[in-house]
C-alpha cells in the first residue's frame, strides 16, 4: 500500500499526475494509488507534479523542487536558484522540464530536474505565474494572475509576452488545456477562450457560468472538463467550442483534478471533497473524507475512495499521510 504527504494551501487537495489508478482486482473496484514523498522539513507546501514516463518532478514553496526517477516511490530534493513558490511544472520531454511560480519566476532544466537554470524573462513583470502548458515539441505557454500569458517556441529558452482575448485582458488565467489541434483557456470571471493557432491568437467562448474556473483537464476520450467555485463543472464534447454543466451535487470549490486512461476523473475540492467519474466527466459521485479541515492521509481502497483518513484544523493548510 502506498500513501501520499503532500500539503496544500488552505482547503485545496491536489490530485497529481503522481497518482495512478491500481489495477482491477476481481470484483473488486480499487480507486487510487498515491506516493508519499519523503520530506525533511515537517511541512513542505506543494503546489504541483508532473510525470514523464518514469521521471517525476514536484514543485511548490520556496523554490522546492523534488525528483524521483522510479515513478514516484523515491524522491530526492533539489536545489533551485529561486526562493519563489513554484507554481506549475511541465515537461517537453525526459531532459527538459520547466517551472513556473510567483513574482513571473520560469526555470528551465536540461538534465530531468537535476539542476534549474532560471530565464530572464523582463516581460513578465513580478505577476505571478499560475500554470505552464506543453503545445508541442518547442511551443510552451505560461500564464497567470492578471491577464499575463508568454509563450515561448524555443523550448522555453526565450518568452514572449502576448495579450489574450483582447488588449487589457487582466483576468487571472487558470489553465490552457491542449485538445488536439486547439488550445482552451479558463480562469477567472467565467473566462473560457479558445486557439487554434497553437496560442497565438484567441476567440471567446460563451460560458454556462460566469464565477471564476481553478483548472481543467482533456479526458480520456478527449472531451474536456473545467472546475471552478461553487461545485461547477463544465464538459465539451467538440474540442472546447461549446459547453454543457455536468451536475455534482455539492458547492464546494474543485481546485484540482486528474484524468486516467480508463476513464476515471478525479477533481479535488474544499472541505475534503473528491467528486469521482468512471465515464470521462458525464456523471460524478462527491465523496468526503472524514473528519474536517483538509489534512488527510489517503489510501488505496476498494469499492470506497478512502480506507483510512484524519484531518486538521484548515489553518493547518497540509495534507499529511
Amino acid at each position: 500500500m502506498i500513501k501520499m504527504l503532500m500539503t496544500a494551501p488552505l482547503a485545496i487537495l491536489l490530485v497529481s499526475v503522481l497518482v495512478t489508478p491500481l489495477p482491477a482486482q476481481a470484483e473488486e473496484k480499487p480507486v487510487l494509488v498515491v506516493s508519499r514523498i519523503p520530506m525533511k522539513q515537517d511541512r513542505t507546501l506543494l503546489l504541483d507534479a508532473f510525470r514523464a514516463d518514469q521521471r517525476a518532478v514536484a514543485v511548490g514553496a520556496r523554490g522546492t523542487v523534488f525528483v524521483s526517477t522510479d515513478g514516484g516511490k523515491v524522491w530526492k530534493s533539489q536545489r533551485t536558484a529561486s526562493t519563489r513558490t513554484l507554481t506549475a511544472v511541465t515537461a517537453l520531454n525526459d531532459k527538459t522540464w520547466l517551472a513556473v511560480g510567483h513574482g513571473g519566476t520560469i526555470l528551465r532544466s536540461e538534465d530531468g530536474g537535476q539542476t534549474w537554470v532560471p530565464v530572464d524573462v523582463p516581460e513578465a513583470g513580478t505577476d505571478a505565474l499560475l500554470g505552464i502548458t506543453a503545445v508541442d515539441a518547442r511551443t510552451l505557454l505560461a500564464y497567470g494572475a492578471f491577464g499575463l500569458f508568454l509563450k515561448s517556441t524555443d523550448e522555453g529558452r526565450t518568452w514572449t509576452r502576448q495579450d489574450v482575448i483582447e488588449q487589457g485582458f487582466d483576468r487571472h488565467i487558470a489553465k490552457v488545456i491542449a485538445l488536439g489541434d486547439a488550445l482552451v483557456l479558463v480562469g477567472e470571471s467565467g473566462t473560457i477562450a479558445r486557439s487554434t493557432d497553437s496560442g497565438t491568437t484567441w476567440a471567446k467562448v460563451d460560458s454556462p457560468y460566469e464565477g471564476s474556473f481553478f483548472g481543467g483537464l482533456r479526458t480520456a476520450d478527449g472531451s474536456a472538463l473545467i472546475f471552478g467555485m461553487r461545485g461547477n463543472v463544465l464538459r465539451s464534447t467538440d474540442a472546447g467550442r461549446t459547453w454543457k454543466k455536468v451536475e455534482t451535487g455539492t458547492k464546494v470549490a474543485f481546485n484540482g483534478g486528474r484524468a486516467f486512461d480508463d476513464g476515471m476523473v478525479v477533481l479535488a475540492g474544499n472541505s475534503g471533497k473528491l467528486a469521482l467519474s468512471r465515464d470521462n466527466g458525464q456523471t460524478f459521485e462527491v465523496k468526503g473524507l472524514p473528519g474536517r479541515g483538509t489534512q488527510a492521509s489517503s489510501s488505496a481502497a476498494t469499492g470506497n475512495c478512502w480506507s483510512s483518513a484524519t484531518a486538521a484544523s484548515p489553518r493547518a493548510g497540509s495534507l499529511a499521510g
